[in-house]
């Protein structure tokens, strides 16, 4: 009899999914409110990698898409350049947004209210052409200007 409830115990935690020692980890992740008549939202994360990874694809339940951006300047002017993936290095924390790498919601589902969790799921590509999926809930916080303007001196209530 213990040997099968051994037998069960190991089985069980062998099928379990865990985070590996080379899965990459989501911390600090949030979203900003919106406000009537916002469509978009941009996902503010931490994201730590151990090995090269491929950052193949955003979803959320809260939204139609997910992109993964790129502001970059050009001729002159700054655009926008919608990336498939994003590959990070080994041994680094990537901060979205920064360096020019933005991670937005498109089509808004519903209105995202300050306290309400934002599910995402982060899917990668490992060298070995494993993918891994990572889950993890966003809090929508307070956005301080959220629907001002910084001026010269001052700021700017847009509505």
């Amino acid at each position: 009899m213990w040997k099968n409830m051994l037998l069960v115990m190991a089985l069980g935690w062998v099928s379990s999914v865990w985070a590996g020692p080379y899965d990459p980890i989501v911390t600090v992740a949030w979203v900003g409110e919106s406000v009537p008549g916002q469509t978009t939202a941009s996902i503010q994360l931490n994201l730590t990698t151990v090995k090269p990874v491929t950052l193949m694809s955003l979803t959320s339940p809260l939204a139609v898409s997910v992109e993964i951006q790129n502001l970059k300047a050009s001729k002159g002017a700054m655009k926008v350049y919608v990336l498939s993936n994003l590959p990070l290095p080994e041994h680094r924390t990537t901060t979205f947004p920064s360096q020019g790498f933005f991670l937005i919601m498109k089509e808004l589902k519903q209105p995202l209210k300050i306290g309400d969790h934002v599910p995402i799921t982060l899917t990668f590509k490992f060298a070995d052409k494993q993918t891994k999926s990572v889950s993890t809930d966003a809090e929508v916080r307070k956005m301080e200007l959220s629907y001002k303007q910084y001026g010269p001196n001052a700021v700017y209530d847009q509505r």
